[in-house]
């Protein structure tokens, strides 16, 4: 009984060392990697222009997704404060309506961000038609959509930039019809997977 007693005060004092005191801990490996070896988060903004104002939470949420999806946690961390690239950005623009790879690269320099996502929104709406076609017994109801969006992609790491302008307008039957948000949100994934050599969605 002595034994256990003694043993189980052992653990307690060891425990409460440990737990009381971290700083011997500071630059031992974590999981087997040396502190010297830890990932470098890099911070990555993304920049949306809306000219149509009609921009919802919903819409960032589904495009910042996109973003997410090349441009995660422990490499890269998505910046809620979008200040000084709005700055980089708003410069940029002004010198260069239809700006380069250097352009972009001097923007995320200035945002001071590891990798910088541009999204000009143009036009994202759509509206019902019905078919007056004399041979339709039955008119049918048509969506036409339109998605009109400027995109521009930099990362540092490796020197890479892509850029597409989307304008595409569809005519589709109701209830097969895409959201333009939808189309504007998968253009972007695809377009980020390309540049970072990764499959299409």
């Amino acid at each position: 009984m002595k034994k256990l007693f003694l043993l189980l005060a052992m653990l307690a004092v060891l425990c409460s060392g440990v737990a009381g005191d971290i700083s011997p801990l500071e630059g031992v490996p974590v999981l087997g990697m040396p502190k010297a070896e830890a990932f470098e988060t890099k911070p990555v903004n993304f920049v949306v222009i809306d000219r149509t104002r009609s921009v919802s939470r919903a819409d960032m949420r589904g495009w910042i997704q996109m973003v997410k999806m090349d441009y995660h946690v422990p490499y890269y961390r998505l910046m809620d404060d979008n200040t000084k690239a709005n700055a980089a950005v708003d410069e940029m623009f002004a010198k260069n309506p239809k700006p380069d790879k250097e352009a972009m690269k001097a923007a995320a320099e200035q945002a001071g961000c590891g990798a910088l996502v541009v999204m000009v929104v143009h036009r994202m709406d759509s509206y019902m038609v019905t078919s007056h076609s004399p041979f339709d017994h039955d008119m049918e109801t048509y969506v036409r959509t339109f998605a009109y969006a400027d995109m521009y992609a930099y990362n540092s790491d490796g020197n890479k930039f892509i850029r597409r302008f989307l304008r595409e307008t569809d005519l589709k039957p109701l209830g097969l019809a895409e959201e333009p948000s939808d189309t504007i949100k998968w253009t972007l994934g695809n377009l980020l997977n390309k540049m970072e050599g990764k499959p299409q969605i």
